[in-house]
């Protein structure tokens, strides 16, 4: 789909194994029904892969979605003070 452009993150544990990969996509901002069009995109990049999605809660921005593959592979850490006072100043 040539309107919709994409940007991908792959995802890695401490030791550079890949465990997962993020996707943003965003397209249809021209369409007359940009919800239906961007499942349509996703449902092309995906395929048949499991994946989650994340979409605006209130549909507010249907161009846009964010596409995390493999969840359940990544290894997760607690969150700390610090994390909280990075994500602030970045």
């Amino acid at each position: 789909m040539k309107d919709v452009k994409i940007v991908e993150q792959l995802l890695k544990d401490e030791k550079g194994k890949i465990t997962g990969k993020v996707a943003i996509l965003l397209g249809g901002l021209n369409s007359d029904n940009p919800k239906e069009h961007m499942d349509t995109a996703v449902s092309k990049y995906v395929g048949n892969e499991l994946h989650n999605q994340f979409v605006e809660i209130h549909l507010d921005n249907p161009w846009t979605r964010v596409i995390i593959r493999d969840i359940n592979s990544i290894k997760f850490r607690d969150m700390t003070e610090e994390d909280s006072i990075k994500s602030n100043n970045e």
